[in-house]
């Protein structure tokens, strides 16, 4: 999975930003939103950004499982999120 081919992400003090660029939408992120992106940047699936998240943050599996599918459904639903090109 990957960032769409018209959104940009940048890193901020309060978390982050997605900005998509034909609509010109922007989209602020949380600190833990923003790590979701970052790792999403990094090319690895969705049970290794979990696992590498939970690691992070030392929260429950299941918590981490559970933010990560609502953020990306949210993200996929708005086509800010695509899954890699092979």
């Amino acid at each position: 999975m990957q960032l769409g081919k018209y959104v940009k992400f940048r890193e901020e003090k309060f978390g982050g930003v997605l900005f998509e660029t034909q609509s010109e939408k922007v989209y602020t992120l949380n600190p833990t939103a923003a790590a979701i992106i970052r790792e999403l940047g990094s090319g690895c699936d969705a049970t290794e950004l979990t696992q590498r998240l939970a690691d992070r943050f030392q929260a429950p599996m299941d918590t981490i499982e559970r933010d990560v599918a609502a953020l990306i459904a949210d993200l996929r639903q708005k086509g800010l999120v695509e899954d890699a090109r092979s």
